[in-house]
Parts: C-alpha cells; sequence; structure tokens
C-alpha cells in the first residue's frame, strides 16, 4: 500500500500525519510549529495542508488575459490586497468571460512555511477548501475544533466554503450558505455530514445526505491524496536548508563519485596526450639517426610547441574546486561545473549573486568574472541562481 505523509496546520499548531492506504492514518506529531522536530520519511511524498484559520480567501476580477500575466499582476499588488506582510498564494479560476475572468485566490503568511519546511520536507501546499476536489461534486460539513467548516467542493472544481461556531452551527446558517450558492447548487451532488451532530437540511435536498460517523483524523485526508498535485506543487527546487542528513550523505556520495569520474576522464586524456608524445619522440629519433646517416629531416618542432602550449593552459579540476572553495561566500552553493579550454562555467545559488560577482572579481587567483545570461529568483525562497564564467589563474 502507498505510503505518504500529511501535515496540516491548524489553528492552535500542527498536526502530521503517516498515511499508509485511502483510510488508515497514524498521528506522528501534535504541537506547536516551533516545537517541532525534524521529521523521519522525507524520500515519502508529503503535502501540506493549510488550514482555514491561517489563510484569507478572496474573489476578484482581472482582463481576460493569460494566467502568467495574472499571476505577475497579483504579486506586485498582493501587498495590498491582504494584510500579510510577506504572502504566498494559491489562485484558481472560477468562471471565464470574453470581458473578465474571475479568480479564487488563497493567501498565506510565507515565514511560518519556511519554518515548517525545515523539519517537514513538504513539496506540495494545499489549502483546506481545497481537499475535497477529488469527491463527487457536493457539501462537506465537519467540526474542526472550535468551529463547523462548509465546503462546496468536487471535481476538481470548488465553489464557495464558509465556517461557524460549532455551538450555534443550525439549519438556518446551512440554508443560506446554499443559498448562497444561487445556480451552482444544482451541481450538488451529495450533502456529507461528519461527526455525531446532526444538522436539518430542505426536503429537496434529503436524497443527497449521508451521515459518516466521525474520525479521529480530518475527513478530507482521505480525499486530499486523489487529487491532481500538479498545480500545488512549490515551484522551487530543494534547497540545502531543508535536506534531511540522509539526502546529504546521498549528494555527498553522488559528488565524489561525479568527481571521480571527472579525474578519470581527465586522467585518459593525459594518457592519451603523453602517449602521442611518446609517439612524436621516437619519429625525431628517427630522423636524428637519418641526419647522422646523411638522410633528410622533417620538421616536428611546431608539433611539440603546440603539445607544451596546450599542457600549459589546462587546468587542474582539482585546483577549480580549490579555488572556489576558498572564494565563494558564505551562504552561497555550487549546483555545477564545467571545465572547457580553461573556461569554467560554474552555476551557483546564493541570496546576494552579486556579492558573489564582486567577491569572485577580487580574487587574485581567477583573471576575469562574467555573467551568463541573466540571475533566475526562486520566489518562494528569494534565492537567485546564476551562471558564471571564470578564468582560473595557472
Amino acid at each position: 500500500m502507498a505510503k505518504w505523509q500529511a501535515a496540516y496546520w491548524g489553528e492552535k499548531g500542527v498536526d502530521i500525519y503517516q498515511m499508509v492506504g485511502e483510510k488508515n492514518a497514524h498521528l506522528l506529531y501534535s504541537g506547536l510549529l516551533d516545537q517541532l522536530k525534524l521529521i523521519k520519511g522525507g524520500m515519502q511524498r508529503r503535502i501540506l495542508i493549510i488550514g482555514k484559520s491561517n489563510f484569507i480567501r478572496l474573489r476578484k476580477r482581472y482582463p481576460p488575459v493569460k494566467m502568467d500575466k495574472i499571476l505577475r499582476a497579483l504579486e506586485m499588488e498582493a501587498p495590498s490586497l491582504f494584510p500579510i506582510t510577506n504572502c504566498s498564494f494559491h489562485c484558481r479560476i472560477v468562471e471565464t468571460y470574453t470581458t473578465h475572468v474571475i479568480l479564487d485566490i488563497w493567501a498565506w503568511e510565507r515565514e511560518p512555511l519556511e519554518r515548517l519546511r525545515a523539519s517537514f520536507a513538504f513539496r506540495y501546499v494545499i489549502p483546506e477548501d481545497l481537499t475535497f476536489l477529488s469527491s463527487p461534486s457536493g457539501i462537506y460539513i465537519y467540526p474542526s475544533g472550535s468551529m463547523i467548516h462548509v465546503i462546496a467542493c468536487g471535481e476538481e472544481r470548488f465553489i464557495d466554503s464558509a465556517s461557524y461556531p460549532a455551538a450555534d452551527f443550525s439549519k438556518v446558517d446551512l440554508e443560506r450558505f446554499i443559498t448562497g450558492l444561487a445556480d451552482r447548487v444544482s451541481l450538488i451532488k451529495e450533502i456529507r455530514l461528519y461527526g455525531k451532530d446532526s444538522v436539518d437540511v430542505a426536503p429537496p435536498l434529503m436524497p443527497h445526505v449521508k451521515r459518516l460517523q466521525r474520525i479521529d483524523y480530518p475527513p478530507f485526508l482521505e480525499e486530499v491524496d486523489g487529487i491532481s498535485k500538479k498545480s500545488f506543487r512549490l515551484k522551487t527546487e530543494i534547497s540545502p536548508l531543508f535536506l534531511n542528513r540522509t539526502r546529504l550523505l546521498r549528494f555527498a556520495l553522488y559528488t565524489v563519485l561525479a568527481y571521480g569520474l571527472m579525474l578519470f576522464l581527465t586522467i585518459k586524456h593525459y594518457d592519451k596526450a603523453l602517449m602521442d608524445l611518446k609517439n612524436n619522440s621516437m619519429l625525431i629519433e628517427k630522423e636524428i639517426n637519418l641526419l647522422e646517416n646523411g638522410g633528410t629531416s622533417r620538421e616536428y618542432s611546431e608539433t611539440i610547441k603546440d603539445f607544451e602550449a596546450r599542457m600549459k593552459e589546462t587546468i587542474s579540476p582539482v585546483k577549480v574546486l580549490d579555488v572556489l572553495a576558498a572564494e565563494l561566500p558564505e551562504e552561497s552553493y555550487l549546483k555545477s561545473l564545467v571545465l572547457s579550454n580553461g573556461i569554467v562555467e560554474v552555476t551557483v545559488s546564493a541570496r546576494d549573486p552579486l556579492l558573489v560577482i564582486k567577491q569572485l572579481g577580487s580574487s587574485e587567483r581567477i583573471g576575469k568574472v562574467s555573467l551568463k545570461g541573466s540571475p533566475m529568483k526562486e520566489t518562494s525562497t528569494g534565492i537567485y541562481n546564476c551562471v558564471l564564467l571564470l578564468e582560473i589563474k595557472p
């Protein structure tokens, strides 16, 4: 049976579950975010569900343009739309018209998620409103702490949601919610009630009601695994900050193997060059013997000069790594390295790419530093990836 892990960031802290199959959840941690330690099992698929108490949802109109342009506009105006200093968001199209597009936007504070990811390296972030997308289109009613959550959702479409104090939730609240759905109420195929509390519904909707026994974990955990998660995946690569010890060791092993392969190929190159030199020396020796015996000679000095010049221009990979290890500023990481004809092409991750360029450019062991292309910024972490061309002095 497939195993995966889910973290629920709710009203009172964080709950982390180990999921085995569809209806088997084991609670691994429940408590405050600041007290969370490293959770094992980082190779499993990990999902973060943001509770309704920790996000703000807004429905807004935008011009009928491509989605990437809407996202860029939303990034610029997010600080004025939401009372959140540093926010992340997820959006989905509600309706599309010739004159405008209606968008649902969920926004939340970014900093707590960065702290949570240091102990629980999730790759998907899903607002609680969207956890029933894989279910039949319906209304899902369930208790959560001191609140009752009502979500109209299903079949990859979000309709609406609301929350009510559990002590006062009644038939009137549900009727108002259903009335607010307007013509979209025709999409409702079932009404699921989780828990012991019963709520009356209008007679026309009674055939759609399903009363389900309350379970020890949020009911949406049984449904969220079936959601298409492509749109919820984080747009960043895994940062070294979030790698656990196993991944760090594996990464170190792969690095050593790659370096060994590079040395092996380099040594083979040198062996071939030495063999060519030996052959040329034998030919020269034969020509000397011919000259001593009165024969004629061919000119091989250009071949030797060319070989010696190439050997001088060749830079040892060990020297390149030594220079970069000494000159790269702190909090910067080397992601790739290519050595070709004396030019070193490196990809560096850093929060301040300008500092990286200045520090490498001021090194006495580096002749020239140039930027290839433009630095690419990871929006969720603020880290830049830049490609640099370096000339390492002999």
